[in-house]
Order: C-alpha cells, then structure tokens, then sequence
C-alpha cells in the first residue's frame, strides 16, 4: 500500500490517542502499532505527516529520528474529515461507485473478468483510513449492475467483474460518476428538450448552453471539473483551521466543506454550497489567527468564485 493510506490510519489513531487535543505529546511507535501498521513504514508515514503539515515533530533522537510528535490544527481538521466521512454511508457507497469501474478497467483482462478477491488485496479498499466490507462492495457491484456500467460474473466462490462500454467510457471521463451520469442520455435529469425552430445560443453563464425558439427552451446543465473542485476542497481544508472563527462557525464549515466535495459536481447545488462558505470565510480574512495565511484564504475564495461563477 502507498504511504498515503497509512497516514490516513494513523491519523485516526492519532485522534483517539490524543483525544482531540493538540497539546497531547505523542509516540509515533504507540500510534503505528494501535493502528496495526509495520512500524518499518514509521519514518516514511511520519515525513509524510510532516509535510503535509499534519503533525509537528516534539522530539528526534540522535539518529535524526522523530520519537514525538503533536497534531496540528491541520492534522486535527484532517483526522476529524476521516472520521467523519469513515462513519457515512453516503460517502462510503460513492466512493465504492466511482473506484470499482476504474479499478475494474484497469485489472480486467482481454475477454474474461477480474475477480473480486483482487480488490481486496487492493489498496483501493481502504477509505478513510478504514477498510470496507464485502456487504458494502457487493451492494455497490449490483448498484453498478443496475446503472449498466459493470457486468458481474457469479460463481461459487468467485465473482468475477468486468466493465460495460458505458464503464469503459466512464473510466476514460475525468468525472465523478454523478457528474458523468448526468451527461448520459435519457437519464439526465439536467436536460429538458423542447425543439421547435431553435437556435443555440452560448451564453456566459459556466457550464451551460441555452436553446431557444418559439415558445421551446432546452438548457443543459453540465457538471464542474473534478480536478478544480478537488484542489479547491484541499484548499479550503488547508486554510480553514488558520481562520478565527466562533465555535459555531468551525462546525459549520467544515460540514460546508464536506458537502461541497460531496454534491459540488452539480453546478446548481455547488454555486449555492460555495455561497455559504464565501459568506462564513470572508469576514474572517483579516482575523489575528489567519494573518499569517491571508494570501492562501484569499486565493481559496478567489478560486471557489471563479468555479461557481
């Protein structure tokens, strides 16, 4: 497994331990073993930690290395996303609806079908920091049946999956499988077809086109980049620990955050999301505790403004 997903179970290890406070002094060797990780991955883990500016080095031996560490604000806003999405089955089902076609794409060979097992052995069964369950991952395969994007094989003792033409398009798309779903005809919900003597006419408004004539109206809706809205839900979760804001206010926001990475590949409901969170983050850009980031706030708003304009 890459280094990535360890840090993702020892930073919810690093939440228990600390018990949500960044002034709790912690052993790296304490937090691998209760995460049940090979403490030959520790300096690897803990330098990607650091990087990433998720946790603070308290104390390093002779050797050079770390032996105590400190969560960050950061660290503590990350550790808690973990846990918060780890615990949703929402977000559990579509992050199993987006991997499963790709990972299927990728492994399946010419003619024939992967078997599930693979995906077990996979690193792309971890989310979150906690692994999924074979109840979740064969709902999620008659899910994908059912949506005609995977063909499933069912033997005794094997299942055995393999993408359809609408999978294998998919996989090549760089969308969200909401977003893609939307662009499929006719189940797109952001379509209304009205042809009668029309023109099209592209308007300025992102995303969209307007046809017209007579009396008939068709508008398509398309949905927002999965690249740029990725980089924006890591800015904003960058930026939002160094904001002064109420108690209330940080609760509020990171909810915000995590529904904008959840439903902001719809334009509709992104612009509305991302208006909330202007209007959280925006009185805050000059506060004491966010002085020494402001340029990153700024660029953050500036970013999620020019998405959903």
């Amino acid at each position: 497994m890459t280094t990535e997903v360890y840090v993702a179970q020892f930073l919810l290890c690093a939440l228990d331990a600390s018990g949500g406070r960044l002034n709790e002094l912690l052993a790296p060797e304490a937090i691998m073993e209760s995460a049940q990780l090979d403490t030959a991955e520790k300096d690897a883990v803990i330098s990607s930690l650091i990087a990433q500016q998720y946790v603070s080095s308290e104390g390093e031996r002779a050797d050079g290395s770390v032996h105590l560490i400190r969560l960050t604000a950061n660290g503590l806003e990350q550790a808690r996303h973990l846990r918060r999405i780890s615990q949703s089955r929402a977000e559990r089902d579509i992050y199993l609806h987006n991997v499963l076609v790709r990972w299927a794409y990728t492994h399946t060979p010419p003619a024939g079908s992967v078997s599930l097992q693979e995906f077990a052995g996979n690193e792309r069964w971890w989310f979150a920091g906690t692994q999924v369950t074979w109840d979740e991952v064969e709902a999620a395969v008659g899910f994908l049946e059912a949506e005609t994007l995977l063909v499933a094989e069912r033997t005794v003792g094997r299942i055995g999956v393999r993408p359809t033409p609408l999978g294998i398009r998919f996989a090549h798309s760089n969308m969200t499988l909401r977003t893609f779903m939307t662009t499929q005809q006719p189940h797109s919900p952001g379509v209304t077809n009205n042809f009668s003597d029309s023109i099209v006419v592209h308007g300025a408004v992102s995303g969209s086109a307007l046809a017209t004539g007579g009396n008939n109206t068709q508008t398509v809706t398309h949905g927002v980049d999965a690249n740029a809205l990725a980089s924006l839900i890591t800015q904003l979760r960058q930026v939002a620990p160094t904001l002064q804001l109420p108690e209330d206010d940080v609760q509020d926001l990171s909810e915000e955050i995590d529904t904008l990475e959840r439903e902001g590949d719809d334009l509709g409901r992104g612009q509305r999301i991302w208006r909330r969170i202007a209007r959280i983050m925006t009185p805050a850009i000059t506060s004491t505790a966010a002085a020494g980031s402001e340029q990153a706030v700024q660029a953050a708003i500036a970013a999620g403004s020019q998405l959903f304009s």
